[in-house]
């Protein structure tokens, strides 16, 4: 018993001119639900088709409709994001620190000129790297 493949939509074409990824690894890729890709597909917004199938079409998208790259990376877990945080917390802390070092440093008085200056370059330089969008924001955060 033989069954007719199943037709793709009036309008979609159903052989692919070019590299093509099917839908569902196109979907990864934009972030969007299949049933969203094959309306883009079916209303020309998306360059892709649909290949006949006895069962059911297997639709694809073109490789040069995707942004470039493999897949979108996998969300941090739960543990990997609070761990990410720590380590953000620690950092900034430690760069505070480093602040307050270089500028009880300077405050001593009687240091070489030389040794004062070049203090002063790296807390300048390094303020800059913590330092929020603006200085209001660092005061809250304290």
């Amino acid at each position: 018993m033989s069954q007719e493949p199943k037709q793709a939509p009036l309008g979609v074409e159903t052989t692919p001119g070019g590299p093509y990824v099917l839908l569902q690894e196109a979907a990864e890729r934009l972030g969007k639900d299949p049933r969203t890709l094959i309306r883009a597909i079916t209303a020309g917004e998306l360059r892709g088709g649909a290949m006949p199938r006895p069962q059911r079409l297997r639709w694809y998208v073109y490789e040069d409709a995707l942004p470039a790259g493999g897949p979108s990376p996998t969300p941090a877990s739960g543990t990997e994001l609070a761990d990410l945080r720590a380590q953000l917390v620690t950092q900034t802390e430690v760069n505070r620190l480093l602040i307050a070092a270089q500028q009880n440093i300077l405050a001593a008085g009687d240091a070489a000129e030389k040794y004062r200056e070049a203090a002063q370059k790296y807390l300048d330089a390094l303020a800059q790297f913590v330092t929020p969008g603006h200085l209001g924001e660092l005061a809250r955060d304290l």
